[in-house]
């Protein structure tokens, strides 16, 4: 993906008609979510999950929430989808002792790194938990 400067449109303020004093400010974003698969292990888990301890298999629950300038496309999300395939690999991914917030934020700076105004995104456990990394665009 090309690197591209963030500019966006002017947020559309909203009065509140009772006060006229309240504002909100408006923003789109676009997600995708992906399932994928990988392993990874938790060399210092406690007694009571030493059955994480060794490499294990998961069906990770990938989400990527990215900030769009307007409403035409700004980041399509069919790309979207292929950079982060492209990223994880064609197959299952190997990731050592890294937990779900530790591949969350690896991917956000990636995503970043590459030019996509990144506001969250979330690894996890499919059906089960996971983490959520969060940026604010400059």
């Amino acid at each position: 993906m090309m690197s591209r400067q963030f500019n966006a449109a002017p947020s559309k303020a909203i009065e509140t008609p009772a006060t006229g004093r309240d504002r909100h400010h408006s923003s789109t974003t676009i997600w995708i979510e992906l399932v994928l698969i990988g392993f990874h292990r938790w060399p210092d888990a406690p007694p009571a999950r030493d059955y994480l301890v060794s490499r294990h298999r998961h069906t990770f629950q990938v989400r990527v929430d990215v900030l769009v300038a307007h409403d035409e496309r700004d980041s399509e999300f069919h790309n979207l989808t292929d950079t982060v395939r492209t990223w994880w690999g064609p197959t299952e991914r190997e990731w050592g002792a890294a937990s779900c917030e530790a591949i969350a934020r690896e991917l956000g700076e990636h995503l970043i790194a590459n030019g996509v105004v990144v506001e969250s995104t979330s690894v996890g456990v499919f059906g089960e938990g996971g983490a959520v990394a969060r940026w604010e665009a400059a």
